[in-house]
């Protein structure tokens, strides 16, 4: 099954296959534009090289507007190239099968789902387009949530201020280094990862059912594409304060091929890969989660979670979890 990356621009839910995706990072000040790309924004500086800027406002025949804080860019692996959008949803698994190649009867290297998402299963064919798309869009373009109100000084600092982070050379590493992809996420006021290779999909919390006799920490149950799973807190698992504004929206669901469940969170907030030996260990008293459910610490103060061991906790099997 294909992992897609979800994110949305001008309310419009696309999707990218996360083999594709080397990292999602904030929108940053962008070089201008010296070519007549369709679609083109201009150009970041990554570590040194020039990355296009793709606009897929511009490529979906959208309106344009400029760039802000809470944008973001996907920066694809294979096309070396970065797409901006509004924001990413988190990462799920195909709702179809992808086709091996281009489809004639579709736009090229683009899917329309009945889901009405929009699925960039070829990205070098969407880009060769000539002509900005014609086609016709799903329906809640225009409907997406209003963007934060940034002034414009502050907001052009931000991103002036990432642009040189980012412009910075990478750290020679010497020799081959092992790299995890990792998903980020907020809760109770910190943020924590999870690799991505444990998670199934990410989808906004509906309805959850509660279920009598469970511990504190199944949050209760809730059926996702006709399977029921359990849904755990990791605020009351791990003893985690619950202090500081949360909101519980986010499902992020586990599985290591056995064992199948999901845990709740804030919200999304990036996906990126991060070399494992970079990991530093983590302070016991900087954090009331045990040592056997965390890998370490990277340089951005984010707590990544073992997936394997919590999903190989027997207390976390409830129900129809375990098949």
């Amino acid at each position: 099954m294909t992992h897609l990356l979800s994110f949305t621009v001008e309310g419009i839910t696309c999707a990218l296959p996360l083999a594709e995706t080397r990292q999602v990072v904030g929108m940053v000040d962008l070089q201008p534009e010296t070519g007549n790309r369709r679609g083109g924004a201009g150009t970041m500086n990554l570590h040194g090289r020039a990355v296009p800027v793709y606009s897929l406002r511009r490529l979906l025949g959208l309106a344009d507007r400029p760039p802000l804080p809470n944008d973001v860019l996907i920066i694809a692996s294979g096309e070396c190239v970065a797409l901006w959008a509004d924001g990413v949803r988190g990462v799920q698994e195909s709702p179809v099968e992808l086709p091996p190649e281009p489809d004639a009867t579709s736009p090229p290297g683009m899917l329309l789902t009945e889901e009405e998402e929009i699925i960039i299963y070829d990205l070098g064919a969407f880009l060769a387009t000539e002509e900005t798309a014609q086609y016709s869009l799903p329906g809640t373009a225009g409907t997406g949530e209003e963007a934060p109100p940034y002034d414009d000084g502050k907001g052009g600092e931000i991103l002036a201020e990432r642009a040189r982070a980012f412009a910075r050379p990478e750290e020679e590493t010497g020799g081959e280094t092992p790299f995890s992809e990792l998903l980020t996420f907020r809760l109770a006021d910190r943020e924590y990862a999870i690799k991505t290779q444990y998670i199934r999909e990410v989808f906004i919390m509906h309805e959850i059912t509660p279920v009598p006799g469970v511990p504190d920490f199944i949050a209760g149950i809730c059926a996702v594409r006709g399977e029921i799973i359990s849904v755990v807190d990791l605020r009351a698992l791990f003893s985690i304060p619950k202090h500081g504004l949360t909101d519980l929206n986010r499902v992020i669901v586990l599985s290591d091929g056995t064992v199948t469940f999901g845990i709740l969170a804030d919200y999304i907030t990036d996906i990126y890969i991060r070399p494992t030996d970079q990991f530093s260990p983590v302070e016991p008293e900087t954090t009331p989660i045990k040592q056997r459910y965390l890998l370490g610490v990277t340089d951005e103060s984010v707590l990544v979670l073992d997936a394997a061991a919590i999903l190989g906790d027997p207390a976390m099997v409830v129900g129809q979890t375990r098949k």
